[in-house]
């Protein structure tokens, strides 16, 4: 551990849990409030970001996530609250004093001046010689793989290809910090796929602490360590994907990551919910007896194989309607004693054809306790 900045910067520090090595938070938001005129567009967010770390801020449109970006890049300046550095205070430094490089949506590219030319721009200006230039431009052209593209300008080449130029040049002068605001959006999926494999590669070979903006659910889960959940200006959750993907905090997390069950019910006696005249047993605590409910559970957790009557939330159901989605059918599941509630659940191919499974057909489903989650029901 480095010494002086340990002593500089205790607080920048974290206690390992056991197994752990000690981590260095790298980058620090500490409650930070951005107005627009009488709008609040971030509310005393509070955020630690790991040295290294690929961070997500995701969210729907509106939620604060490229606010929080800009006030971190100094780009607009955040109205109170402090954001700390590598242990420096750089709430109220501009960008030109801040150690980051950033992508934006549209690549920002110079049309008129070669790939080569765009990448060494920044270099350029910090007055290097023209030997370590050229050296640290034929570098980044090797690690994006665009070694032959060099002395082609930006419309002569993909948008895929012009992705990597911004990339290149955004990590030109080995920034500390590097932010991507949506840089895959303009993309089309295949490309898209691509590309989120190859950055997220790039990222964990330089270890450069990184924080992706994105509106789209399966990047932040496919790329992130840890995705920022956002809405309204306040960060809903923190956690790695596999956190918030299967113990969503809130309902508007569980709605919005994946595809999810809201069934309406009232909470019973003991770890029960009563939906329509069913009763299920899961974990429920902190909800008062007889309150309102909703019962959440992913169309992927309703089990069929292995259901067996009789055995912990098992009951029968008509297949109203089945999907064919390719790898797996999406099935629309009914039952009266479900009262108006509706199950939806995702087969896979190879269960579905295994079972013989149709449209009319009634079969035993089984809802595991440790995958339903219970919110309170706004009523």
């Amino acid at each position: 551990m480095n010494a002086i900045l340990a002593s500089q910067s205790p607080a920048f520090f974290e206690n390992p849990l056991p197994g752990e090595s000690l981590r260095q938070i790298y980058l620090k938001v500490d409650n930070v409030v951005k107005k627009f005129g009488s709008f609040v567009a971030l509310k005393d967010v509070n955020l630690e970001i790991y040295r290294g770390e690929f961070i997500c801020f995701l969210g729907p449109s509106g939620c604060g996530k490229t606010t929080l970006l800009r006030a971190i890049a100094g780009l607009d300046i955040q109205t109170s609250g402090r954001i700390f550095q590598d242990g420096v205070d750089v709430s109220a430094l501009p960008p030109s004093e801040r150690d980051f490089g950033i992508v934006f949506q549209s690549y920002a590219l110079f049309p008129n001046l070669t790939v080569r030319r765009n990448i060494a721009f920044g270099l350029e200006n910090r007055k290097l010689s023209r030997a370590e230039v050229n050296r640290r431009v034929e570098e980044l052209l090797e690690t994006v793989g665009l070694r032959e593209h060099g002395n082609k300008y930006p419309a002569q080449i993909s948008g895929g290809q012009q992705q990597r130029v911004a990339l290149a040049r955004a990590l030109a002068t080995s920034p500390g910090l590097l932010l991507l605001d949506e840089p895959l959006s303009a993309l089309d999926a295949k490309v898209r796929m691509r590309l989120r494999h190859e950055i997220k590669e790039l990222q964990r070979r330089l270890g450069v602490t990184t924080i992706l903006v994105t509106h789209d659910q399966e990047e932040a889960l496919a790329m992130a360590d840890r995705v920022v959940v956002m809405n309204h200006g306040c960060i809903a959750q923190v956690g790695t994907p596999q956190e918030i993907y299967s113990t969503p905090s809130s309902a508007f997390v569980a709605d919005f990551i994946g595809s999810m069950n809201f069934l309406t019910g009232t909470r019973l006696e003991g770890q029960r919910v009563r939906l329509g005249e069913l009763e299920l047993h899961c974990e429920v605590d902190g909800h008062m007896l007889n309150s309102p409910v909703t019962v959440a559970i992913r169309p992927e957790d309703v089990m069929v194989d292995g259901a067996e009557t009789g055995a912990t939330n098992t009951f029968q159901v008509d297949i109203q309607d089945m999907e064919f989605l390719g790898a797996f059918f999406h099935a629309k599941l009914t039952e009266d004693r479900l009262g108006d509630n509706v199950l939806r659940a995702n087969f896979s191919a190879n269960l579905t054809r295994g079972m013989r499974l149709e449209k009319g057909q009634r079969l035993t489903v089984a809802l595991p306790p440790e995958h339903i989650r219970v919110y309170a029901r706004q009523v």
